[in-house]
């Protein structure tokens, strides 16, 4: 598939890329606001529990904070590459979304959608409630969403579900019991720490997390970054993280770790230099290298678009 003209949109015919941007901004823009003002509570943007018949469910839980500008609306944008590129790899899959904030300080710190495919997943997008906040202390409540989709999503029929966080900050060490009981809906008897939330997540789900890097440029970290990084290199393993630059890549990056996970690597790279020009290669290969074998990386030089 592409974004030129040769690109087969399928049952996404029609989709224009540019109006569905403009649709989310203008969305995202008001969102919190009328939320506000409609009144919306937990039971609005939290379901009780999620369930899917999917044997190949997908979440994709995304840092909607201030700090993460455009990253969010960049997945609207592309929501048709994401669809029908994720069914060459998971077959009927389904995709529920879920929006990250920070439980100290954002009055809606945690969003969930249920599980759908093909052009619903627009709706589910639209339902999130773009805050734009945070805590701005390097560290969101991700903990909040590994105890929610550890601990109330029924998948009877999954075979390989993968979980994608998508981030720029690191996760706060002890999850809060309160913001736990009301916003993951998952109660905890004694303390509990991030790393034991993801552990638990881990259970359940192949787990990653692809990261903007959040005060660094260019190929170094600053020690907040490095810091970052750490954590969760030691939370998911290095083979789990994913360092991309720039937003306009981010749905490759998926597709890239939905590769791995089948083991379709091949076929993603095959695809992937047919589809984008050599730097766009060179950024999606750099992202990847430290999940998929280096050797197994295209030749940015041999894209042919």
């Amino acid at each position: 598939m592409s974004e030129a003209g040769d690109w087969d949109p399928g049952p996404w015919r029609g989709y224009d890329f540019k109006s569905a941007r403009a649709t989310y901004d203008r969305h995202a823009g008001r969102s919190y606001d009328d939320a506000v003002k409609s009144g919306k509570n937990l039971d609005d943007v939290v379901q009780k529990s999620l369930s899917t018949d999917s044997k190949s469910p997908l979440v994709i839980a995304c840092d909607v904070t201030g700090s993460m500008g455009e990253w969010p609306a960049v997945i609207f944008e592309k929501l048709p590459v994401l669809d029908l590129e994720a069914k060459e790899y998971l077959g009927k899959h389904e995709i529920s979304f879920a929006a990250i904030g920070d439980g100290y300080s954002d009055q809606y710190p945690l969003q969930t959608q249920q599980f759908t495919s093909g052009k619903d997943l627009t709706k589910k997008l639209e339902n999130l409630i773009i805050e734009g906040h945070g805590g701005g202390q390097f560290q969101e409540s991700y903990d909040l969403a590994a105890l929610y989709y550890a601990r109330n999503v029924e998948m009877p029929n999954a075979i390989k579900p993968i979980f994608i966080f998508i981030g720029d900050e690191g996760l706060y060490e002890i999850v809060d019991k309160d913001a736990a009981k009301k916003w993951s809906r998952a109660a905890i008897e004694k303390t509990m720490t991030s790393r034991e939330a993801i552990e638990e997540l881990k259970e359940k789900y192949s787990v990653y997390v692809i990261r903007k890097l959040y005060d660094s440029h260019g190929d170094s970290m600053t020690d907040t970054d490095k810091k970052i990084q750490k954590q969760w290199e030691s939370y998911l393993g290095a083979d789990h993280v994913s360092i991309l630059p720039e937003p306009r890549r981010v749905v490759d990056v998926i597709l890239g770790i939905l590769a791995k996970e089948t083991s379709m690597v091949d076929y993603f790279v095959k695809e992937l230099g047919e589809r984008q020009k050599p730097d766009q290669v060179k950024t999606v290969a750099k992202a990847l290298k430290t999940i998929h074998h280096p050797a197994r990386l295209p030749d940015p030089g041999k894209s042919v678009m």
